[in-house]
């Protein structure tokens, strides 16, 4: 939607009008809260270089789908969907990505990713992206996600408090990759490439202790990237 011309109010309607309706139905109907952490990607992203080198085209954020997939498979309680009377945990893993679009915000599902290889996740998310961006998806791919992850590592934002997809208990926020230096195991600095992370789940379903130690699992599973292309 365009912005409004200085001095004439401009009527929210359309895509926005819809998107508007939801995140406030989405506040207003669950007790969100958030969680930030820093995952340890330095290995992960040497590994990255290499796989490129090699013809390879895996992004970070392929890794973060395959990682949030593992660790959703530890953390059941957090993938699903729940309402004031009910909750629904999914056995499939169908993770939705919210793409900002010329049309708008939308939330294609990326279906059943637990069972995907490295590969395959890259593919398909790549493939979700580009028709996304044309118009070209359809209604169909954006509805029955089960938890969602918003990626604004492009920008300077580090850390953020992402809005619950109407429905669905968390939401993994990303922010971006910060070169930094730590203390190692043996009180040695050394450099390092930490990457912001921030967890929004409904306090109504989740407690903070599991959401702690989902956001721990998950950047373990970061930090010891085990999956290959």
């Amino acid at each position: 939607m365009p912005p409004a011309e200085p001095g004439l109010p401009k009527r929210i309607g359309g895509v926005r009008k819809i998107i508007a309706e939801r995140m406030l139905a989405s506040l207003h109907s669950t007790a969100q809260l958030s969680y930030h952490g820093d995952a340890d990607v330095t290995d992960l992203m040497a590994r990255r270089s290499a796989w490129k080198t090699a013809g390879q085209a895996i992004s970070l954020e392929d890794c973060l789908i395959h990682a949030i997939a593992r660790t959703l498979e530890a953390y059941p309680d957090f993938n699903g969907v729940a309402d004031d009377v009910s909750i629904t945990r999914h056995e499939s893993i169908d993770l939705s990505l919210a793409i900002s679009t010329p049309m708008g915000l939308m939330t294609p599902v990326l279906r059943d990713v637990g069972s995907m290889p490295l590969v395959d996740i890259a593919d398909r998310r790549r493939d979700l992206i580009e028709r996304a961006q044309v118009g070209k998806l359809a209604v169909s791919e954006m509805k029955g996600g089960s938890f969602t992850l918003s990626n604004l590592g492009h920008t300077r934002v580090r850390y953020f408090t992402p809005i619950l997809n109407a429905g669905q208990i968390a939401l993994l926020g990303v922010g971006r990759l910060v070169e930094t230096a730590i203390v190692d195991e043996v009180g040695h600095p050394k450099a390092a490439r930490m990457l912001p992370l921030s967890l929004t789940a409904d306090h109504r379903i989740v407690d903070g202790e599991p959401a702690g130690q989902f956001l721990d699992q998950l950047c373990r599973h970061l930090e010891q990237f085990r999956a290959k292309p």
